[in-house]
């Protein structure tokens, strides 16, 4: 982003508060699939699309700390 000083942490941290909603969306769906009047495959398709939306935060946050911080979660 040439020409604006604070342009790549404005981006940095937009994407990483939509990564942590996207996780917290994933819960809030996981949160749904208890609902009595949820037809089966309706509550199958739920959960996946919750478990999908956590797994893909997670491992996307994972990648970015990574780039930031090379040696982050390593030993």
């Amino acid at each position: 982003m040439p020409y604006r000083v604070n342009g790549q942490y404005i981006m940095e941290g937009l994407a990483s508060s939509f990564l942590f909603s996207m996780g917290g969306l994933g819960f809030i769906i996981l949160d749904n699939i208890h609902s009595s009047s949820t037809p089966k495959l309706n509550r199958l398709l739920i959960t996946i699309v919750g478990f999908i939306c956590i797994l893909v935060s997670f491992s996307t946050t994972w990648i970015f700390m990574r780039m930031k911080l090379p040696g982050y979660l390593q030993s």
